[in-house]
């Protein structure tokens, strides 16, 4: 299951009413400038050890002090993992960022989740009832700070962003507490979980609930 943060999305019928479906992505040509630059960042750490790997496996003078020096060895090949996956992690997290996303369906008391890459997909389904319920929470990143109203489950991989904006109000909440059936539950709930995966721009207002 992937934990991925999504930034815009596009709610069906622009309305926040059962059943709901948001397509969820990220803005991509935004990302592609920092994702050829941690390239060339990668490019300038990881070739240079690659490279002096690469001409002590050749050479039998460096094997042989290698093999003579057992606990040096295994420090330096700790070394080479720990800066190799230094640059490598971020940059396979933002080109899966540039590459995936979202399809997810919340209708008949169930949340179904649709990951797509074009390498794969995954889908994934839970009860409505599993999720505890609506949290506003405050995330802060490179792009500013913003407010997001978060389906929360107990499991991290399992909790949704259901909005993002600048500012989402009270209203807002309780409309989305209402259609969904769920009650507002602190945000400290995401504290606990360490936060969820998948999110989405709010572009649209949520249509009036009737009581």
């Amino acid at each position: 299951m992937q934990r991925q943060t999504y930034e815009f999305v596009e709610v069906s019928d622009g309305q926040y009413q059962l059943p709901i479906t948001l397509k969820q992505s990220n803005r991509k040509l935004a990302k592609l400038p920092g994702l050829l630059l941690l390239t060339m960042l990668t490019g300038v750490i990881v070739v240079p050890q690659m490279v002096l790997t690469g001409y002590a496996v050749a050479s039998p003078d460096v094997r042989a002090a290698l093999i003579d020096h057992p606990i040096a060895s295994i420090e330096l090949a700790i070394a080479l993992a720990f800066w190799i996956s230094l640059v490598c992690w971020p940059l396979r997290a933002m080109f899966m960022a540039l590459i995936c996303h979202r399809r997810v369906d919340i209708r008949d008391g169930e949340v179904n989740v649709v990951d797509k890459t074009p390498f794969s997909t995954t889908h994934w389904r839970t009860p409505l009832t599993a999720y505890e319920g609506i949290a506003l929470h405050l995330r802060s990143s490179l792009s500013g700070i913003r407010q997001e109203a978060i389906l929360v489950h107990p499991s991290r991989a399992q909790s949704i962003i259901l909005m993002v904006a600048e500012h989402i109000g009270d209203r807002e909440i309780r409309e989305l507490c209402q259609v969904l059936g769920l009650p507002r539950v602190s945000a400290d709930r995401l504290y606990d979980f360490g936060g969820p995966s998948g999110g989405h721009k709010a572009t649209n207002k949520l249509a009036p609930v009737a009581v």
